[in-house]
């Protein structure tokens, strides 16, 4: 029987490995696989830097659109006239808007760290064993843990 269990890198794991190696389960039977968590593609799609910028971009344009709106409506009884006021309006809501979005996502919505990549466990021993062997697992903090029967 084959019981497969997930972890977080982590001392918890380490303890796990050890106390299944010093258990009744030999080094041979136990196979430990880390799993990436980024691809080495080339063409990789942007960072986050760069889609924050783009966004704010969005935002702003949006932001000075509206702006832009107002301002040419109010231009129309203020001196300088509607293609002024209009342009200062774009201007003024880009600005703000841009401003906004970066300033916010930059200081109110800071992104977890990364997690460390998980590591997978699988351990070939006899069903009698793989309920030990699963609470041995859980007990050390396994992310989840699954049996499948002996391969054919």
């Amino acid at each position: 029987m084959l019981v497969i269990g997930t972890f977080e890198h982590s001392i918890e794991l380490e303890q796990a490995l050890a106390v299944l190696e010093h258990g009744s389960i030999s080094r041979s039977h136990i196979m430990v696989v880390p799993m990436d968590t980024s691809s080495k593609i080339p063409y990789q799609v942007l960072g986050k830097a760069h889609d924050l910028r783009d966004k704010g971009m969005e935002v702003g344009i949006a932001c000075a659109t509206a702006c832009s709106v107002i301002g040419t409506s109010v231009g129309f009884v203020l001196p300088l006239g509607p293609v002024f006021w209009g342009l200062a309006a774009a201007v003024s809501g880009f600005s703000i808007g841009f401003g906004t979005y970066i300033f916010y996502n930059k200081n109110f919505h800071r992104h977890l760290p990364n997690k460390l990549p998980e590591v997978t466990v699988i351990i070939q021993c006899p069903e009698c064993q793989s309920i030990q062997e699963s609470e041995i697992m859980w007990k050390y903090g396994a992310l989840t843990v699954g049996h499948t029967p002996e391969p054919a």
